[in-house]
């Protein structure tokens, strides 16, 4: 007899966000599938019988486990095959009474006469030939065994994919620990490889680090998205969960680099504004000259129109689109800053140019892209006050009060919110 699935989700929303598809129990299956059904525990009660539908393909895997594992590990779980609280529950006790009237135990049944739990959708895992091999590392975990292989990155991140959708983020999460998984991968992973990994690898390892708790790697690799413009993008969400990272760390990552943008943006600001100010800024005592300043002012234009950081246009009307933000490294966008000239307009006008201020600031704001990832104790302890999004904008920075390497990360954390997200910033 087939039992008609049940319209209800007892997981409700993962911490991803996501909400689960719905579950039934249907009645035995056939001594026909008796070979497709994995034996995860051997004398298991119940068979789970996973569908995993995408855009292009339609997976499907049964798995013969225990439901007492189940419930132990996995909220999802527990709620699901609760007695009484759904149908599924109630409709595998039943079930389960009957088996103990043929025999012993409900753990002496084949599997073949078992009650099966149908349950829909995976997560937003990568594209798979099959789920069997990830599901059977998953419900391996779950009751306390050992994988059958030591998984990539990619694996992990789909692994922690499926625990976070059956809400059993803890279960797999101790378990990479107590192999140092993460830790053995980052070990066996050179500086050379490390720097060379594209945007999809560099978002997996970032989503194992947020979802599995592995510190060392949430800072570095938000650090890099954020540098090289890998964040901002409009979410596909037929796509894994790396290429929209939970927990609202897109949407910090995105503001952050903005941040970034309109601060390196600042400099050329602040420098149009000191040579269209009446203060003199050729500094040649008598020799020095209006000439002069005129003359650096036009090099500037002429430098920032060059490398792509100036657009010209008239402001009594406007007809032209405005430019689309930087896509690239930023330091790259830096290093090409520093290529500025020391103008002269004749020999005797040495260092009245902006390149002999611009360097200093330049390095300055290098050093701090190498802190403007996040910081996950702060992201999880106090997310409220850490995260730049829910912050109000300081109104001026002064580098006067600066200090790239303040004491205590608390006080570094302030300082560089501070100076990217001003709305005015003194360089001076």
């Amino acid at each position: 007899m087939v039992v008609a699935t049940a319209d209800h989700n007892p997981n409700g929303s993962t911490s991803s966000g996501r909400s689960s598809a719905a579950d039934g129990v249907s009645g035995p299956t056939s001594s026909a599938d008796e070979d497709a059904i994995i034996s995860v525990a051997a004398h298991g009660d119940i068979v789970l019988r996973i569908q995993h539908e995408t855009t292009t393909s339609k997976h499907v895997a049964q798995f013969r486990v225990s439901a007492p594992a189940l419930r132990q590990h996995s909220k999802y779980f527990e709620r699901l095959l609760q007695a009484g609280r759904f149908g599924e529950g109630s409709q595998v006790d039943e079930q389960h009474k009957r088996l103990r009237d043929r025999y012993q135990s409900t753990t002496e049944a084949p599997s073949s006469e078992l009650p099966v739990v149908s349950v829909q959708d995976v997560g937003r895992i990568s594209a798979v030939k099959s789920i069997a091999a990830l599901c059977t590392d998953f419900f391996y975990i779950l009751h306390s065994k050992d994988t059958q292989t030591f998984p990539p990155v990619a694996n992990l991140a789909n692994l922690a994919i499926v625990a976070d959708r059956f809400d059993a983020v803890e279960a797999v999460k101790g378990y990479v620990k107590r192999k140092k998984m993460i830790r053995a991968i980052d070990g066996k992973t050179t500086p050379k490889a490390d720097n060379s990994l594209f945007e999809e690898k560099v978002r997996q390892r970032l989503l194992v680090a947020i979802m599995l708790d592995y510190p060392p790697w949430v800072e570095k690799y938000t650090a890099r998205l954020i540098v090289k413009g890998w964040v901002g993008k409009e979410p596909d969400l037929s796509a894994a969960l790396w290429w929209d990272l939970p927990h609202r760390v897109e949407e910090e990552l995105a503001y952050r680099r903005e941040c970034a943008l309109e601060t390196v943006q600042s400099l050329q600001t602040y420098f149009f504004g000191l040579y269209t100010l009446r203060e003199r800024q050729c500094k040649l005592g008598y020799d020095s000259s209006p000439q002069c300043d005129s003359f650096q002012l036009g090099e500037q234009v002429r430098f920032f129109t060059k490398i792509g950081m100036l657009q010209l246009q008239g402001a009594i009307f406007d007809t032209s689109e405005p430019p689309a933000p930087y896509e690239g490294d930023l330091h790259v966008l830096l290093d090409t800053l520093r290529q500025v000239p020391e103008y002269q307009i004749d020999r005797n006008h040495s260092h009245c140019g902006i390149r002999t201020r611009l360097i200093p600031l330049l390095d300055i704001l290098q050093e701090c892209l190498y802190y403007i990832g996040m910081c996950p104790d702060c992201w999880q302890e106090d997310r409220t006050q850490y995260a730049w999004i829910n912050a109000k904008r300081p109104l001026v920075w002064k580098k006067q009060s600066f200090r790239a390497r303040a004491q205590g990360h608390g006080n570094r954390h302030a300082d560089l919110r501070v100076m990217f997200m001003a709305t005015e910033r003194d360089w001076g």
